[in-house]
């Protein structure tokens, strides 16, 4: 499951302020949250419709948790995670994810959506279920 050219423009404007306009912009480092989306309507937007089955929350993941190429790569600028990403089981709802999202808060209501990255193929979730993203599976890259 990849999120390949996912960024959103919040990410796009933030990042290219920053860089031509010298507009401060910090990094999230240890607030990195994973989160599930049942739909987007405008994935550049960071419009979605994040998941609600009950005991669902953001998952946190540590900036050490992700893997990036070291600054003389060649290879494609990507970020993976190194450790399972685990969901609460659901305790309740059904609903179908199909998206991915990358955000700085755990808390829906604030912060922002910084990538959005389809599902290789939609995946239900019923009462009783977890979601798990498997070491290497989550794949952020930038071109």
């Amino acid at each position: 499951m990849a999120t390949t050219n996912a960024a959103t423009t919040y990410l796009e404007h933030a990042l290219i302020n920053h860089i031509f306009k010298g507009t401060a912009f910090t990094s999230p480092g240890n607030n990195i949250y994973v989160g599930l989306a049942t739909a987007v309507s405008d994935a550049e937007a960071g419009s979605v419709t994040e998941a609600n089955f009950g005991a669902y929350q953001r998952q946190q993941v540590a900036a050490a948790d992700w893997t990036v190429p070291s600054d003389a790569s060649t290879d494609a600028q990507t970020a993976t995670n190194t450790n399972n990403i685990e969901f609460p089981a659901s305790t309740g709802t059904t609903e179908t994810i199909t998206h991915v999202i990358i955000t700085d808060n755990a808390n829906r209501a604030t912060g922002n959506i910084l990538f959005v990255g389809a599902l290789d193929s939609s995946r239900q979730i019923a009462s009783g279920d977890i979601f798990r993203i498997n070491a290497t599976n989550l794949t952020i890259e930038l071109k």
